[in-house]
């Protein structure tokens, strides 16, 4: 028998373990089965998993049960990211902390303590992913970093590389900083911040008129080398070709029109500095006579060509400095604020410094074409459609990626210099021009060009970018270049779970890996999921202080809780608003479910003579109720499935829940006890037979969502059922033919009228007071003949549901007085209170309410009608306020009804 309240820690620590023990997870190529496969997103190797880990895990988790149960050869493959720049930097903060930094280690040293230091992260993160329930087969598991996955990586390099899809080259890059690093355009986020406006003079250095100019970084004017205007700005057309005098320097810089300038913005005119802005860059390449000059160093530092005043301050020093300068000058016309998208660091938020730098590349246009064309031929479809657009529109409008990292941590580019035909000493390799080299895993045997012996080599320094690895993911945890059983029965994977905010930087780059290297799609599908965010919809963070740790919310409600919580919201492509609070509903329906099953389990014989199977259509002791628990249930397993099918798990699940809580427990096992509480006989065994096998099929249907307390409960009642299963993943789900229901129609019609009659009253008691344990007197009145018919043969059904002592069936009853009335199915039902209520102290009890009422609607009226809430509010909190202000106004009319039924 089971324990009398449910104690999730005790359960999920036996089962985890049975699991492993039995490796229930492990998988293997079956020639007669279809395979179904996952490879999870592999968690950066940087401490513990967050809530939006276990959303990904979860629902991955979902859809690995959901097909094992369903028959499928399923596969979950479990692994690690070396994560590159993210986990550089973690280890680089533990070191300060001695006082010390990557190059007092040196790099085999520094490298050395990642690795040992990662092999603890990874054996945390799998932990955790153990205690969330993950069926993953662990014996699969794979690192980013690790031997197989070198391997492929070097194969893909080469083989780029001989496409010429690989080059090195002089670029404008977005360098971070303080990670020392050159990033992608997509690891570049961008923050929306207050700022200014600097208008400045630019004065003329001849008979022309001076130009001012605005913009957001001032620092940046010294590296200025021309002022652009638009050719159909009618305000500058005489001074296009002019030369100006550029503030604080001795330098002169003429006036050029392009196309690209906004007119709109500040004074139309703007200064163009090619060596620190992404499109003045691009407008020196239109007009190439106008150079470049490079102001502002790797280290955030301003370097000479800034001139003497400026040399060696930092960016923001130098800001403060020039903005004093110009204004002692008298060239510094006014300042804006002016709020603006700030390039960031997408690892620690240092502002992007976009410099020119030499780095490698992989050329994209020709990579994206197969991607599209997938896309386009629903080869490849992602869920929700909505953002297939973005997608598309991104490898549309793709550009070269940036692959190399200055860093330590990762992959080394594998590349070679021959040091007899360059000179690369005591100097940075992204700051020299082009080199000699040979695309080598190993030091090469002869430089081609010069002939140079081994040797005369050195490594590129830097590391590949941490997404270059993790495209080859599907492809590279079965094996590949290498032609694997595993790549061919398993590639390609089924489905790719993913939050959005990774869709171009992962999944359009799988795409791409593998139609280049398999000739096939690495997933047919994409699920995208959103961000968990707070209950007011802002992103978690530490600095914020409202980040909810998984692992405490598992100890605290249990890990089934943790998990329906997080589903039950998990509507494809949605943002999640997540609060504790949350988790007390998700408890509560755990307790309700052990409950339930408890229940029916001591009214079940100790050992059974056979096993319970649902009594056929027309069985002599089948009820209206058990036709309609059966139809209900058929109705639920239609709609999950298809919610699955649709890629909907949160749909699922939410009828999954709605069939369990509001049917089967709140009706089904209430209206049973009668049956099951009375003498021993056909109408007990078919009740009992019918909770075991809607419970039964329904804890199968639930076990995806909630792995550890249905194989429990399903352990106790498999008996009952007839089956031996030794987990419920290896029993069978239930299907639609199982459920054999003729007229499904009618049952359902006539409860939902019973059920309608039984609301109306519990509502009336409430409204009134009514004790719960308090049984009343009821009067029906009026009513078509069917209505009244149900109602007579079915009136035990209302009885004990809404505790009534006697119902009368009067077509023609007026109210009699000192009653309520209450309305339902074309009927009316008096219900006399004389006796049951007192009333004087009932009308002010229901004055005071509609006092505190009234006062609840005006104040959350001057909320959801005030304009700048509704403007500024995030969408959730506006659309929290306008719900509870939608369920003051019911309450308020409810109270008003309810205190003139009494007056």
């Amino acid at each position: 028998m089971l324990e009398k309240a449910y104690d999730p820690s005790p359960v999920e620590a036996k089962w985890v373990k049975a699991w492993d023990a039995a490796k229930l997870f492990k998988s293997a190529p079956a020639a007669k089965r279809k395979s179904y496969t996952i490879v999870i997103p592999p968690p950066n190797v940087t401490g513990a998993l967050h809530l939006g880990h276990a959303l990904n895990n979860a629902l991955q988790d979902v859809l690995i049960r959901w097909r094992r149960l369903h028959g499928d050869e399923t596969c979950w493959v479990p692994g690690t990211d070396h994560g590159g720049i993210a986990t550089q930097n973690v280890m680089e903060k533990q070191l300060k902390k001695d006082g010390k930094t990557r190059h007092d280690l040196g790099r085999e040293r520094f490298l050395e303590k990642m690795q040992e230091w990662t092999k603890d992260c990874k054996n945390t993160i799998l932990g955790q992913l153990r205690r969330l329930g993950c069926a993953l087969d662990w014996d699969r598991e794979a690192f980013t970093m690790d031997e197989v996955r070198a391997k492929s990586v070097f194969e893909s390099f080469k083989r780029l590389w001989a496409k010429g899809l690989i080059y090195r080259g002089e670029r404008m890059v977005n360098w971070c900083v303080r990670c020392g690093t050159a990033l992608s355009d997509i690891e570049v986020e961008h923050e929306e911040r207050k700022g200014h406006l600097w208008h400045i003079h630019y004065p003329a250095t001849d008979a022309h008129r001076d130009i001012v100019v605005a913009t957001t970084r001032p620092e940046t004017m010294l590296g200025d080398t021309a002022v652009a205007v638009h050719p159909d700005d009618e305000r500058y057309k005489g001074l296009i070709g002019a030369m100006l005098k550029l503030p604080l320097t001795d330098y002169e810089i003429p006036v050029i029109a392009d196309d690209q300038v906004d007119k709109d913005f500040g004074t139309g005119a703007v200064k163009v500095t090619p060596a620190h802005d992404p499109n003045d860059y691009e407008i020196m390449l239109r007009h190439p006579t106008i150079g470049s000059r490079k102001v502002i160093g790797f280290h955030g530092e301003l370097l000479p060509e800034a001139g003497k005043n400026y040399a060696g301050l930092s960016r923001e020093k130098a800001r403060e400095k020039v903005v004093a300068d110009l204004k002692a000058s008298g060239l510094l016309e006014k300042v804006d604020d002016h709020r603006h998208a700030v390039g960031v660091c997408y690892r620690c938020g240092s502002v992007i410094e976009p410099l020119l730098s030499w780095q490698w590349f992989v050329k994209q246009i020709e990579l994206a074409k197969a991607p599209l064309a997938a896309l386009e031929a629903k080869k490849f479809v992602i869920h929700p459609e909505s953002w297939a657009k973005p997608y598309r529109d991104w490898l549309v409008n793709i550009k070269d990626w940036c692959i190399s990292r200055q860093i330590w941590w990762g992959h080394r580019i594998p590349v070679w210099y021959c040091l007899d035909c360059n000179d690369i000493s005591n100097k940075e390799i992204h700051q020299l021009p082009d080199l000699v080299c040979v695309v080598s895993l190993s030091k090469p045997e002869a430089c081609p060009k010069c002939g140079g012996k081994k040797g005369n080599f050195s490594q590129d320094p830097d590391v590949l970018d941490t997404w270059f690895s993790s495209a080859l993911w599907p492809m590279s945890v079965f094996g590949w270049p290498d032609k694997t059983g595993d790549l061919d029965y398993y590639y390609p994977t089924s489905i790719l779970v993913t939050g959005y905010e990774i869709l171009y930087l992962w999944v359009a780059r799988m795409q791409m890996m593998g139609l280049e290297f398999m000739g096939k799609v690495p997933f047919t599908d994409a699920l995208i999921h959103g961000i968990v965010r707070d209950k007011s919809g802002k992103k978690m963070s530490k600095s914020l202080g409202n980040v909810i740790d998984p692992l405490e919310m598992m100890d605290k409600y249990g890990t089934d809780a943790l998990r329906f919580a997080l589903l039950i919201q998990a509507r494809p492509g949605k943002d999640i608003p997540f609060s504790e609070e949350s988790l007390t509903g998700a408890r509560n329906f755990a307790n309700k479910l052990w409950n339930s099953t408890r229940f029916v389990l001591m009214n079940l014989p100790e050992s059974p003579s056979k096993p319970y199977e649902a009594p056929n259509d027309g069985h002599c002791c089948r009820e209206l109720v058990d036709d309609w628990i059966l139809a209900e249930y058929k109705v639920a397993i239609r709609h999950a499935e298809a919610a699955m099918s649709a890629h909907d798990p949160a749909g699922a699940l939410a009828v999954l829940y709605e069939f369990l809580w509001d049917t089967f427990c709140a009706w089904y096992v209430e209206l049973a006890k009668n049956r099951l509480q009375g003498p021993e006989g056909e109408s007990k065994e078919a009740a009992r037979a019918i909770l075991v096998h809607v419970l039964n099929g329904t804890l199968k249907l639930l076990h995806p969502f909630m792995p550890f307390i249905t194989e429990e409960l399903y352990a106790a009642l498999k008996p009952y059922a007839g089956e031996s299963a030794r987990f419920l993943l290896d029993a069978s789900v239930p299907t639609l033919d199982d459920v054999i229901v003729n007229d499904m129609d009618s049952p359902r019609q006539k409860m939902r009228t019973l059920s309608e009659v039984t609301i109306a009253i519990r509502t009336l008691r409430s409204q009134l007071n009514v004790p719960p344990d308090l049984k009343i007197s009821v009067i029906a009145s009026g009513g078509q003949d069917r209505e009244v018919g149900l109602l007579k043969e079915h009136q035990d059904y209302i009885k004990p549901l809404a505790r009534i002592e006697r119902i009368t069936i009067d077509a023609k009853a007026s109210r009699p007085p000192h009653s309520a009335t209450a309305v339902a199915a074309g009927m009316s039902f008096f219900v006399p209170l004389e006796g049951v209520i007192d009333f004087a102290k009932e009308r002010e009890r229901l004055q005071k309410e509609l006092v505190k009422a009234e006062d609840d609607v005006k104040k959350i009226a001057s909320k959801v009608e005030n304009k700048d809430f509704i403007a500024r509010a995030p969408e959730s909190e506006v659309a929290l306020a306008r719900s509870q202000h939608k369920a003051a106004l019911e309450r308020q009319s409810r109270l008003k009804e309810t205190l003139a039924i009494l007056s």
